[in-house]
């Protein structure tokens, strides 16, 4: 029988925060206003989960065409429109360097943007630069709940674990120590 060629060890870690980084300051010289919702959201809330794409919650997607363009114009992309007229999605894409962000403005199970926002939490990448509200964990699994697709039911125990082990993480630093 003959031998295995010999592996080699390749060391491989993978860091998405320059590309968020880059999304975000390009979003905030575009002046848009957005709340990272998804399995993005997901992972920047501590989740264990991967995604190939970003999903953003905006207030309105008609008043905030100019703005997305801006956003596409900073990252070299193009805005795609959805193919039917009902959809109130945008996506801002660039194939070349993998880039794809869903511009959403009434995500399935979520209420308004506004209250959205309240619970959310503000992420600063750098200094002072690059901020970002990112939707609460129960927020991204209320809106997985309700789209009910199989990718999204998928990846909801992962999520709800992630979600009790974060309140007991919290339940246990709130108690005072012996």
């Amino acid at each position: 029988m003959a031998g295995c060629p010999a592996l080699r060890y390749i060391p491989f870690t993978m860091n998405a925060e320059p590309l968020i980084r880059k999304i975000v300051r390009a979003a905030n010289a575009a002046r848009l206003e957005v709340i990272v919702i998804g399995n993005a959201g997901a992972a920047l809330n501590g989740a264990p989960v991967t995604t190939v794409d970003f999903d953003f919650f905006v207030r309105d997607i008609e008043g905030s065409m100019d703005k997305i363009r801006a956003l596409a114009k900073h990252l070299s992309a193009v805005v795609v429109l959805a193919a039917s007229p009902l959809s109130r999605t945008v996506r801002v894409e660039n194939e070349k360097d993998n880039l794809y962000i869903d511009i959403i403005d009434c995500p399935a199970g979520l209420p308004s943007f506004a209250s959205v926002r309240k619970r959310s939490m503000e992420l600063e990448f750098g200094r002072g630069h690059s901020c970002v509200h990112v939707a609460s964990l129960d927020d991204i699994i209320r809106s997985k709940k309700a789209l009910g697709r199989p990718k999204d039911n998928a990846v909801l125990p992962l999520l709800e674990l992630t979600l009790d082990e974060q309140r007991k993480q919290q339940e246990e630093g709130a108690q005072p120590r012996p």
